[in-house]
């Protein structure tokens, strides 16, 4: 929220609960969004809608070589500050962390299949609290407040995709995965020079363009976290 509020300040318009129905596309250029309350005309437009990537990418006409995965994660109650860093383990796929009001935060890969979900699952909940414990033995005795699940935009090469697309003036910041707001800051600031260029793509996010998928040019990142996402 506080990218959010900045942005506001700096007089960019946020339309919260406003769904994206249709993009008018005319000879290969984007023109306008239509949403749920009412049509907005664009001289170019930038797709940075998370795990609706490939539904977006759809509505474009744009083959999209992601996929969607739920992500799941829970909360203990609060204990008194006891872990700064976050704690990953590769072997057990699973992390920990404590937020700064004391409660306790782990989570792990995403699930094992394409879906569009965000319900909790009980299979997922032994299993990660089985590894949470094995780190963190006194974690058997906490009480588990919340567990969640979003939906995460997957790429083949676990990188993400920024830069042009086959619409011109349709910019895309998609594929990031689990990953996304840890590269947030960098993110908009390349994305910002895409736009405000008229098209002419950052040297720094050149690899993460969508045709490499065509010309056999991934950018393997799996190794970029220790769990199996």
């Amino acid at each position: 929220w506080g990218y959010a509020k900045q942005a506001a300040k700096r007089g960019v318009e946020i339309h919260q609960l406003t769904e994206v129905q249709e993009l008018v596309i005319e000879n290969g250029t984007i023109t306008a969004v239509k949403t749920n309350r009412g049509t907005l005309q664009c001289g170019c437009a930038v797709q940075a809608v998370a795990g609706m990537s490939s539904q977006m990418m759809k509505k474009a006409g744009i083959r999209s070589p992601i996929q969607t995965f739920p992500l799941q994660a829970m909360v203990t109650q609060p204990f008194k500050p006891f872990l700064d860093p976050l704690v990953s383990s590769s072997a057990l796929h699973c992390y920990v962390q404590q937020t700064s009001r004391g409660e306790v935060v782990f989570g792990g890969g995403s699930d094992p299949y394409p879906l569009f979900n965000s319900r909790s699952t009980l299979d997922l909940k032994e299993s990660l609290l089985a590894h949470a414990i094995e780190m963190f033995p006194f974690l058997a005795n906490a009480k588990l407040m919340r567990q969640w699940a979003g939906i995460t935009d997957m790429t083949p090469d676990y990188s993400p995709i920024m830069g042009l697309s086959p619409v011109k003036n349709y910019y895309l910041d998609a594929g990031w995965g689990t990953w996304g707001f840890k590269a947030t800051p960098i993110c908009g600031k390349t994305m910002a020079e895409l736009v405000a260029s008229g098209g002419k793509v950052p040297e720094l996010i050149t690899p993460f363009g969508l045709e490499r998928f065509s010309t056999f040019q991934q950018v393997n990142e799996m190794g970029a976290t220790a769990a199996s996402h």
